[in-house]
């Protein structure tokens, strides 16, 4: 009888360590004073209590990444189908993506960057690709840079060097369990053979968490410092604070009520509910076409490309939050058309419950994306790891201090801080972060950071085939693809920069977000 309360209590742990957070923020003054956000503290409660540090509470990492999927789509979807009067959110969100592309490319410079230097210095077996877990567990997080870690795990130089260095203690681990599976014994060959695969497998994956888990440490531990300092330094400046405005009054939400309620026989929450539940069922009967399409055109692909329509696939179900948005934002503009034309009578949407509605859902996926991480992941590859993290945080806050600053001068708290969170954790601590500031998502910052990354998606296609490139370098023995894959994405980066920055198109692109125009 466990099995079906399991997603239950993984929701009920997680909503008592918000409980205590905002206990905390009314009884300790400073939480109040510095502006932490009440889901950042819940997070950091679960995580010191959960099974990684203090096993109070037996909290499931994998049913707790299932949580966070599924809340941030459904709170995007609740948002998305808002009506939104402001201009130029459409140009804004692709300036986000080419800031989301231009970050991807810088982190994979110096993490590539410094890797070829660890290599020619104080780590000559390092794998090459290693650095390229920087912009998968920054920006990607656990899952992607995880998983990308796993599929290099058991690459092999002609020289006989492995990607990943196993010990004979964790290959006897691994060994006495695949014993059991394989009805074997523990000398057999093959056993050992699978043995040394999984022992290798299972330490790339704990390397690609570390990345990821040292990237959500500089959103929190680096982005609520900086949160505060951002503040302070606009209130010295006298400048507005455009994500903290007064709420709606009684009367615009008594107003929002009424004309929700027009001819409605059931609860207006129902409705918006409703209303998400059938775009997320579209998403993902959207999403399983597009895999079948995908499928399909592996058959008539190369050999040494088939794998490519399984890897895209695989990434369009993790961005399925982006697909969900843009999805629920044509749905609105739909019901918005229905409305204008008298089809529809009063308003099927009702701002005010969906604001929360995604609200809600936020808050609990960040507590549930914090309570996630495992802090025991970071294993002997803990001072390369540090090395690559510590200098590319640094030059993640210096990029994209320099580009907000330029393209939203208007919201340079807002965006900077969702960018900065989002490159260093994951969407869900930028979102965190960025309800410091704007607590009622007001601001365009929230949108662009989900369209932006779905317009990225397209772009960066090119970023996930060179990252693929130094691992080819490895396995042939041919290292010129290292200084290649270099030239290709700073290339790229420069490219999309052109693109973006130069006079005329910057000028479309940044007409509402600047403060002339």
């Amino acid at each position: 009888m466990d099995q079906p309360w399991n997603v239950i209590l993984e929701l009920g742990y997680i909503s008592i360590a918000l409980l205590i957070a905002i206990g905390l923020r009314r009884l300790l003054p400073f939480l109040r004073k510095f502006r932490i956000p009440d889901a950042i503290v819940g997070g950091l409660i679960a995580m010191i209590a959960g099974p990684s540090v203090l096993k109070l509470i037996p909290l499931d990492s994998a049913r707790l990444t299932a949580i966070v999927y599924h809340l941030m789509a459904i709170g995007f979807i609740a948002l998305s189908l808002r009506r939104s009067e402001e201009k130029g959110r459409g140009r804004s969100a692709v300036s986000a993506s080419f800031y989301i592309i231009v970050s991807y490319g810088i982190q994979g410079l110096v993490g590539l960057g410094l890797t070829i230097i660890m290599i020619k210095t104080i780590f000559p077996d390092i794998f090459p690709s290693f650095g390229f877990l920087l912009p998968f567990g920054f920006a990607q997080g656990p899952g992607l840079a995880g998983g990308m870690a796993s599929e290099w795990a058991n690459k092999v130089s002609p020289e006989g060097l492995y990607a990943f260095k196993v010990t004979a203690q964790e290959i006897a681990k691994y060994a006495e369990q695949i014993a059991v599976q394989m009805q074997s014994t523990i000398t057999d060959p093959e056993v050992i053979a699978a043995a040394e695969v999984a022992a290798r497998k299972a330490t790339a994956t704990s390397v690609g968490f570390s990345f990821s888990t040292l990237g959500f440490l500089w959103a929190c531990l680096v982005g609520v410092p900086l949160m505060n300092l951002l503040i302070r330094r606009r209130k010295r400046l006298g400048l507005p604070e455009p994500g903290r405005e007064l709420p709606p009054s009684r009367f615009m939400i008594e107003k929002e009520r009424v004309l929700s309620e027009l001819g409605r026989s059931i609860d207006k929450t129902t409705t918006q509910l409703v209303l998400i539940g059938v775009i997320y069922l579209a998403l993902y009967f959207g999403l399983k076409g597009l895999t079948w399409g995908l499928e399909q055109s592996a058959k008539i692909m190369p050999d040494n490309l088939k794998s490519l329509p399984e890897n895209m696939a695989s990434i369009f179900w993790g961005f399925q939050f982006g697909f969900g948005a843009l999805i629920g934002t044509f749905v609105g503009k739909f019901i918005r058309w229905l409305e204008d034309k008298k089809i529809l009578k009063g308003r099927a949407t009702n701002d005010y419950q969906l604001q929360h509605i995604g609200g809600g859902c936020i808050d609990l996926m960040i507590v549930a994306s914090i309570a996630a991480i495992d802090i025991r992941v970071l294993g002997k590859y803990i001072i390369p790891i540090l090395i690559i993290t510590t200098i590319g945080g640094l030059i993640v806050i210096g990029y994209t201090w320099l580009l907000v600053k330029r393209v939203w001068p208007k919201t340079f708290v807002e965006h900077f801080l969702s960018f900065f969170g989002m490159h260093t954790g994951t969407i869900a601590t930028g979102m965190a972060l960025l309800r410091g500031v704007d607590p009622q998502l007001r601001t365009s910052a929230s949108s662009d950071m989900v369209y932006g990354s779905g317009i990225a998606l397209i772009l960066g296609m090119p970023l996930i085939f060179l990252a693929g490139l130094p691992a080819t370098g490895f396995e042939s023995g041919d290292h010129s693809l290292y200084w290649i894959t270099l030239l290709a994405v700073l290339g790229y980066v420069v490219v999309i920069l052109a693109v973006w920055l130069n006079p005329a198109s910057f000028r479309f692109f940044t007409r509402h977000t600047r403060d002339r125009g």
